[in-house]
């Protein structure tokens, strides 16, 4: 009996093997595109969040540097004072290094709305220099975004209130609010802030540990 003798493979083998090769490529060119896309859009998540993440701590950390001032009747004005409205909050805190500042600097958070969404932007300036204000955007692309200030009654309850104004001192704490339209990415947990120093009549304001003590 003959044996048969191995000349290769056929054209049909050949073109079954590269057809798959072919379903192979597109396949795994597909799971590429797909990771590519998934990277991406993790990232991206992962940048918004951190940038809320960033703008709460500063925001929580400027509030409880608020410096205490007591309201001088002989000024009808006093930019130095806490003074909040729902879009808007103006008051002085020790500036953080970062800022470039030695000591206290007066700062402004203001609602800025861009047809039917809104930003929050925070600018200050230094209260011992001349030199111009400066500014960021901490939150973009909002759908509302609100402020709220509590103080606290004889009993200890707290009562919110939308404005802050010709008042001595800040108030027992203080909330913003941020809503994104559907569908966004962006999350703002509400943020409440409890300043380290309010209302006390008493209080004598140390600068260095950003409290008060008494006479």
């Amino acid at each position: 009996m003959k044996q048969r003798k191995d000349h290769g493979y056929s054209l049909v083998e050949l073109l079954v093997v590269l057809a798959l090769l072919g379903f192979i490529s597109i396949a795994v060119a597909g799971g590429v595109r797909f990771g590519s896309r998934a990277w991406e859009k993790s990232g991206a998540n992962v940048d918004l969040i951190e940038r809320m993440d960033g703008a709460q701590t500063l925001l929580r950390t400027l509030l409880q540097r608020v410096v205490p001032r007591e309201l001088d009747p002989n000024f009808s004005i006093d930019p130095n004072l806490f003074a909040g409205a729902p879009d808007s909050l103006s008051f002085t805190a020790g500036a953080p290094s970062a800022f470039g500042s030695n000591g206290n600097a007066h700062f402004q958070l203001r609602v800025i709305r861009d047809a039917n969404l809104q930003s929050l932007s925070l600018s200050w300036r230094s209260a011992n220099a001349t030199a111009p204000a400066q500014q960021q955007r901490l939150i973009a692309g909002a759908r509302t975004i609100t402020f709220a200030y509590a103080t606290r009654d004889q009993a200890g309850r707290m009562a919110w209130t939308d404005t802050w104004t010709g008042q001595s001192g800040a108030p027992a704490l203080v909330m913003i609010r941020a809503t994104f339209p559907e569908g966004s990415q962006m999350r703002w947990p509400e943020l409440i802030v409890r300043p380290r120093v309010a209302r006390d009549p008493s209080c004598i304001y140390d600068p260095v540990a950003f409290s008060c003590r008494h006479a």
